[in-house]
């Protein structure tokens, strides 16, 4: 799907929604999070095409495949993340929102602490300590 079927699927889903918001909100929100995930469906017909791309980038690169399986999984918990807060937003529920962001940078630092050590490690080795 391109850019202009998302958009469509988008604007449609708010009007509706907006339109159902005042007398059946419930449908609203489930409209919405409907909407949403059939954009996401879409976006994700895209991903082998980025993935081998990416991969591809990353051997010309000679990055390590471990350095990559770092970057994959830390650009899956920030789009999981931030769907997960846009739809709490979505519900109201603003807190919450904020909680899932919070969760989504401490995993990303999590699954990063390898290469942090690795960087450190370097750093430590070229000083002379």
């Amino acid at each position: 799907m391109n850019i202009a079927g998302i958009c469509i699927i988008a604007v449609a889903g708010s009007v509706i929604a907006l339109t159902l918001k005042n007398t059946l909100p419930q449908y609203g929100l489930i409209l919405t999070l409907s909407a949403g995930i059939m954009i996401v469906l879409a976006i994700c017909t895209a991903l082998p095409d980025i993935i081998d791309r990416m991969n591809t980038l990353m051997d010309l690169a000679e990055v390590s495949s471990k350095h990559s399986e770092i970057l994959f999984k830390s650009i899956g918990i920030c789009f999981i993340s931030q769907f997960s807060s846009d739809i709490c937003k979505d519900a109201g529920e603003s807190a919450l929102s904020g909680k899932v962001e919070l969760a989504g940078k401490i995993m990303i630092l999590i699954c990063a602490l390898p290469l942090i050590e690795e960087v450190l490690n370097t750093a430590s080795a070229l000083l002379g300590s």
